[in-house]
């Protein structure tokens, strides 16, 4: 579809195909089946530099947010209402840890549908690392839920609740993304004054700009970032 670099996405022509492996200085993850969305790109850098300027030290992690095999295709896969259940009960989760300092859920979203019948997410979270400085154990506990304190089961559980699974059912619906060269978790420690790290982030984070596997003709958002 796109070997004749076209600028406009076919389904969809407010979005504009971007094809360079740099942006504004920064480096993107190029695929070989297509191109990125520029808007996307413009998306996440606006709300990386928005998120430094907020807070001196940001603890990011890439997310896959996936629905079970098991769940039949239903209403809940129509939209994306259950991100909105994820945000909220992650705040809650947040809140819950007690933590002495305060953080904003910053994030981007991006929606994919390939063969599946059923779409999935990939998720950028970016919290004050004051507030969280890891994700902890990544591990159920030995009942097989995820009844732990720690930052990755808090997600876990935030998920369960958006999508009303069982909680001792979620093994391998919610994963820590790793980069395929050095088989790295995508979790760092990003500081206002590091352009190093702030390059990373923003190379983990463009995957979600591919326009690989978007269903953009189904007319549902697909990507998104926060706006505080």
């Amino acid at each position: 579809m796109f070997t004749n670099k076209p600028k406009r996405h076919p389904h969809n022509t407010k979005l504009r195909l971007y094809y360079d492996s740099w942006y504004q200085g920064l480096p993107v993850q190029q695929r070989l089946q297509g191109p990125q969305i520029e808007n996307y790109l413009e998306t996440t850098l606006r709300v990386l530099q928005h998120t430094t300027y907020e807070q001196n030290r940001t603890l990011a992690f890439r997310l896959d947010l996936r629905f079970p095999q098991a769940m039949p295709v239903g209403p809940i896969h129509a939209d994306n209402a259950c991100l909105n259940r994820f945000f909220y009960a992650l705040r809650k989760e947040l809140e819950a840890a007690g933590t002495k300092y305060h953080t904003e859920i910053r994030y981007l979203w991006a929606r994919e549908q390939d063969t599946s019948d059923k779409p999935h997410y990939h998720m950028q979270l970016l919290l004050n690392y004051d507030a969280f400085c890891s994700l902890g154990c990544f591990s159920p506990s030995s009942s097989g839920k995820y009844e732990q304190g720690n930052l990755y089961h808090r997600c876990v559980r935030a998920w369960s609740w958006a999508i009303n699974w069982p909680i001792y059912d979620m093994a391998g619906l919610l994963h820590v993304a790793t980069d395929k060269l050095t088989k790295q978790p995508y979790v760092y420690r990003m500081h206002r004054n590091d352009a190093e790290t702030f390059a990373q982030v923003f190379y983990a984070a463009s995957y979600l700009s591919k326009a690989y596997s978007k269903p953009i003709a189904q007319r549902i958002r697909c990507h998104q970032g926060s706006s505080r």
